[in-house]
């Protein structure tokens, strides 16, 4: 939710902020975008995963009859719920930059429990965490769309991939937004060509290296180092190891839940 077009506050984001349900609205319109450049590209089956927070901020009512919809709380694969190695590509739409990113919206990296994660030394964000595993089961992340920031970012990260800037960073909470038609004309046009593209991206690999987890506190530290494949490093890290990125990635979504035992747990 916090890349989609019109959405740059907490309040927005939030299930308690008084204008969550106008962010719910947003994200359907983005959606409705993006599914109308699947279907103008002859796609013939959709799915859509509900990846904001408790994954309960949208509706089957209306889909095409070519889309169904993942909803609920996370899964072992978060925010990639539904996707197996039948797909021939991804669309990550809605998404925001990693945490630390300078004039992003809504930055973070899945909680805002967490500093940073990195593998091999270079800093993931959701993006890149996401597009790992849809890549390790062979599919490509063809588009993606967010604020200027998460653009650049995917950019560096999949070189060729088609992105729809809905707005650009001016702090964390306060952006310049493209007019509402405007940006759902970016996302259905830039999926329509995403999908059309006769070079297919390939799938990202990332190696079955450890993630190195870093967080804002070390009760948060605390909780993550006793979750499958975690090693603690120091008082704020750890490392979270696996026989492939598949089960790397799925440790690691235990670890920061774990983590969230230690507060309110909360994905965002």
């Amino acid at each position: 939710m916090e890349g989609v077009s019109g959405v740059c506050t907490e309040q927005q984001t939030s299930l308690t902020g008084d204008r969550y349900r106008e962010a719910c609205a947003l994200m359907r319109a983005d959606l409705d975008a993006a599914v109308g450049g699947c279907l103008a590209a002859g796609a013939t089956g959709i799915v859509v995963c509900d990846a904001h927070d408790e994954g309960s901020n949208l509706s089957t009512d209306a889909l095409p009859v070519q889309a169904t919809l993942a909803s609920g709380g996370s899964g072992p694969l978060s925010m990639m719920t539904g996707i197996d190695e039948t797909f021939d590509a991804a669309l990550f739409v809605g998404y925001h930059a990693m945490s630390g990113t300078r004039a992003a919206v809504l930055e973070h990296t899945y909680v805002y429990k967490i500093v940073s994660v990195s593998c091999d030394g270079r800093e993931l964000g959701e993006t890149a965490l996401n597009a790992g595993v849809a890549g390790a089961l062979g599919v490509p992340v063809v588009f993606v769309s967010g604020d200027d920031k998460t653009a650049a970012e995917a950019q560096a990260l999949l070189p060729g991939v088609e992105t729809a800037i809905v707005k650009d960073g001016l702090h964390r909470s306060s952006a310049m937004f493209r007019p509402p038609d405007l940006a759902r004309t970016l996302i259905r046009e830039g999926v329509q060509r995403a999908l059309g593209a006769d070079s297919r991206l390939k799938p990202l690999r990332w190696p079955g290296a450890p993630l190195v987890v870093t967080f804002a506190r070390t009760h948060f530290c605390d909780a993550a180092s006793t979750g499958p494949g975690a090693r603690r490093l120091d008082g704020l890290s750890i490392e979270v190891s696996g026989s492939d990125y598949l089960e790397v990635f799925r440790h690691f979504i235990a670890c920061v839940g774990l983590a969230g035992t230690a507060g309110a747990p909360r994905f965002e």
